[in-house]
């Protein structure tokens, strides 16, 4: 190495042709028998290298040498080269219109790339742009297929940058699209609102959707959260539920003031309500039917969400009483079911802040509401596909789509997720949650334009967020408790960013493949199937021989002998009864015979 320079003179050989030679000599390599095993270490017997050089050997007219020009080689400069190739490439600064969840996106696909595939670096902002926006879900689909990870992690990678200004809720590329050119030209003509001020951007939404009859933007934006306004909630609610139709907003007054008048008709037909909130059947409507129905309800209605002030109000307590009783009177198909006490409360909590007309107004909105959600109470629908049990094979399936592992281990630990389903999806979450957090959800669900569908969405989320505490045991009780207490534990915020993810992959396109792709699952579900169904044909034919083959072979054998016997002893009779015909048959025969063959002989003779 020349010392301390760090420059080493790398001197190339050169094959010179001698004066005289006419023609390039071949020049063979080959390796000598005595080549010696050069030992690296020094002598050393237990560190050598078996190195076997190789000789030259000269032809005619051709000698190696070395030349005086040969180039000097800089090392510092090779190593720098070599450093610099092994650099991540750089990564472009964004451009400075991107916004906000442009950068969030860039950002974790930065992280990703890293991780993944580093030269992509190079092309992030390229990516931002070209998926940013409702193609996000498109992006994470893509890649979380193209590099082989599990779907919770491209469910985790898109809660992370979902924009919430698309409309990722909607199946229908038209119709999101649409929405999102009307939200860009109500925010171009609010150039006054402040973006903190989502209130006024409400009201202004409603104006607009009564000059065009749609409800749709109001819709949209009511699924990412109503802001804490409570009489803005109320009407919104009213809205969306269908008490107080978009297209006839030049009449809401008149539509409340003739629904009240009539509510409040219903009422005084079956029930009276004393001074001190004591509610009574009338005269007339106190059969012991009704008599049943009131106590049973009054009964729920003692125990509804005690750990709220404003429901332990004995006000409160005889409005949802009389409204439940009303509804039940009013839909003889439905009636009371247990839970429709939960319901019906936050609804009259968010009608309340106007207290003269918030039970007929609960009343009202409540049956809106019933209508999307009633099959969840009707026995009448049990196992047949449509109600709770319908619903509950949704969340399954959901689960065995996009965590197939957590699936089956919850299904090798024989624990169902029915009862848990049931009490989620039938009350929507009102049981589960504090009530500020029930209030932002049921925004969702209410503006939910598949009606109702993100209850399943939510379930799943809420499943996936105690994913880990789950696999960790197979102790039914355990799995039952953590799963019972998994949405009041929830980081709520995580759980609807979560939720979010999973329905904008779930509706990301109406001619996009289907994410999670299906042929793993198929294939899993194909060898869980085939395993249990051949474990029952095997018992069922065992039982089947056993009690239907086995006793008509035998039965079939023993008829089979019997005829056998029967025929045999048939013959034999025929038999004894025919031989003296037979023989003389046979002595006719042969004297046939012996005359004929005389002739033939005697003719013969003649010749």
């Amino acid at each position: 190495a020349g010392g301390s320079s760090s420059k080493t003179s790398v001197v190339p050989g050169t094959f010179q042709e001698e004066a005289g030679s006419r023609a390039a000599p071949v020049t063979s390599f080959s390796l000598d028998e005595d080549d010696d095993i050069v030992d690296m270490a020094g002598g050393s017997s237990t560190s050598k290298a078996g190195v076997v050089p190789g000789s030259f050997k000269e032809e005619a007219g051709l000698r190696f040498s070395l030349d005086e020009d040969d180039d000097i080689v800089d090392m510092d400069a090779v190593h720098a080269d070599f450093a610099q190739d092994c650099r991540l490439p750089e990564v472009p600064p964004p451009p400075e219109d991107f916004s906000a969840e442009d950068l969030q996106l860039r950002e974790v696909l930065s992280e990703f790339y890293l991780r993944h595939r580093a030269e992509n670096l190079a092309n992030i902002n390229y990516i931002v742009v070209k998926y940013r926006g409702r193609n996000v879900a498109n992006l994470w689909a893509q890649l979380t297929i193209k590099y082989g990870l599990p779907a919770t992690e491209g469910v985790d990678l898109l809660s992370r940058t979902l924009y919430q200004s698309a409309p990722f809720e909607y199946v229908s590329d038209e119709k999101a699209a649409l929405l999102t050119e009307a939200l860009a030209e109500l925010q171009q003509s609010s150039t006054d609102l402040r973006r903190e001020d989502r209130p006024e951007l409400f009201r202004r939404v409603i104006l607009r959707g009564a000059q065009d009859g749609s409800d749709g933007l109001l819709r949209m934006l009511s699924f990412r959260g109503i802001p804490d306004d409570r009489s803005l909630r109320c009407q919104v609610w009213k809205v969306l539920l269908g008490y107080l139709p978009m297209k006839r907003h030049d009449e809401w007054s008149a539509i409340q003031g003739e629904k009240r008048a009539l509510y409040a008709s219903y009422k005084d037909e079956v029930l009276a309500v004393g001074e001190d909130n004591q509610v009574t059947l009338r005269a007339g409507a106190d059969s012991s039917e009704s008599q049943d129905l009131l106590q049973g309800i009054r009964n729920d209605v003692e125990r509804t969400r005690k750990d709220f002030e404003y429901f332990r109000r004995p006000a409160t307590k005889a409005s949802l009483l009389a409204l439940l009783f009303v509804y039940a009177r009013l839909n003889p198909g439905v009636r009371y079911v247990q839970g429709m006490n939960e319901v019906a409360a936050i609804i009259l909590y968010v009608m309340s802040v106007d207290p003269e007309c918030a039970e007929a107004d609960a009343f009202w909105c409540f049956t809106e509401m019933m209508v999307e959600i009633k099959e969840g109470f009707m026995q009448a629908l049990d196992h047949t596909g449509e109600g709770v049990y319908g619903i509950a094979e949704g969340v399954t399936q959901k689960l065995r789509s996009f965590d197939s592992e957590l699936a089956r281990h919850l299904q090798q630990s024989e624990l169902s997720l029915f009862v848990f389903v049931l009490r989620w999806c039938t009350v929507l979450f009102a049981q589960d949650a504090t009530l500020p957090d029930i209030l932002r959800l049921w925004d969702s669900f209410i503006a939910d334009p598949c009606r109702f569908e993100f209850v399943i969405h939510v379930c799943l989320a809420v499943l996936l967020g105690r994913r880990d505490d789950l696999l960790e045991t197979e102790k039914q009780f355990t799995l039952a408790e953590i799963i019972q207490s998994a949405p009041r534990n929830a980081d709520f915020e995580r759980l609807l960013r979560r939720a979010n993810a999973i329905c904008a992959f779930e509706r990301r396109g109406e001619h996009l493949p289907v994410f999670p792709p299906k042929r793993l699952q198929v294939v899993e579900d194909l060898s869980e199937w085939a395993a249990a169904v051949a474990q029952e044909v095997g018992l069922e034919v065992s039982r089947n021989f056993q009690e239907k083959i086995a006793p008509v072979v035998l039965e079939r054998a023993g008829q089979a002998q019997a005829a056998a016997s029967e025929k045999a002893k048939a013959l034999n009779a025929w038999l004894e009864e025919t031989a003296p015909a037979r023989q003389e048959a046979i002595d006719q025969a042969q004297s046939q015979i012996s005359s004929l063959w005389g002739t033939v002989k005697s003719k013969l003779d003649c010749s």
